[in-house]
């Protein structure tokens, strides 16, 4: 849910006006057509939202898998975003995980009985475990401890998280080289104790195929580094709005997350 980004953030809320929308299928967000889900698609979906709230060029802000929409709304209308933070970012082409509750979630007949029952006994156990290795090695902070995990396993929700994954290779793969040629201001933020997307291969690639990304790396941080370090995150796009920009908006993929229990 959106809400899990903008809470360490909302001290951005003094200079900017904060838009945090439920992407497609989480939270409070109806889906796209399985065939919509993939990054390029999202980043469509998000410029119609954009629009509609009057927004022009925003700065965006997206944490791990979601930094995938916000590299391909940058590729796909350059001249309608004034800069990029991501924060531990999931975007390189990635052998995909095993996943086999997921899978079977989505199996005819059988998925069924997963997704609606399953799935929510399991919920908070499974939920609970991702959470602490999400932050590993930093400690869980107790206002997310009472999240709703139950919420982030709904149906719908479990079936729209496949669809994004199963469809991210095949998107970020195909821009891949597209990237060496996107002139946004851009600053990467990774934690050098990431265990869930890896810095070296993500933070590390993007930054380097970016041609105005700074990488900033932070020791003993993990995943979730907006909650651990906020204000590394706050410098980062004070930073990126040293051009002028007016709008800060960031974007979040929390049921996609690689950090929740598939």
């Amino acid at each position: 849910m959106a809400q899990e980004i903008a809470l360490p953030l909302l001290p951005l809320s003094r200079r900017y006006r904060l838009i945090v929308p439920d992407r497609p299928g989480y939270g409070g967000s109806s889906s796209l057509r399985r065939s919509r889900l993939r990054p390029d698609e999202q980043a469509a979906w998000l410029r119609g939202v954009l629009r509609k709230s009057g927004v022009v060029r925003p700065i965006i802000a997206a944490h791990s898998i979601a930094a995938a929409v916000a590299l391909s709304y940058a590729l796909s209308f350059p001249n309608e975003i004034a800069g990029l933070v991501l924060i531990a970012p999931f975007c390189r082409p990635t052998r995909p995980a095993r996943m086999p509750l997921l899978r079977l979630a989505l199996m005819p007949l059988v998925g069924r009985f997963v997704r609606d029952w399953v799935y929510p006994v399991l919920a908070d156990w499974f939920g609970r475990n991702r959470l602490v290795a999400a932050f590993a090695p930093n400690r869980v902070p107790d206002y997310l401890r009472a999240m709703p995990l139950r919420d982030l396993v709904k149906s719908d929700t479990l079936q729209t998280m496949a669809a994004e994954l199963f469809g991210f290779n095949a998107a970020m793969f195909a821009r891949r080289n597209a990237l060496r040629h996107l002139r946004v201001p851009t600053v990467v933020l990774a934690g050098a104790a990431d265990r869930t997307a890896d810095p070296h291969l993500h933070a590390a690639w993007i930054a380097r195929r970016l041609p105005q990304a700074r990488l900033i790396t932070l020791p003993g941080v993990g995943h979730m580094l907006q909650h651990t370090s906020p204000n590394a995150v706050i410098q980062a796009v004070d930073e990126v709005a040293q051009l002028g920009c007016r709008v800060c908006v960031p974007t979040l993929g929390v049921a996609g997350s690689p950090g929740l229990p598939l």
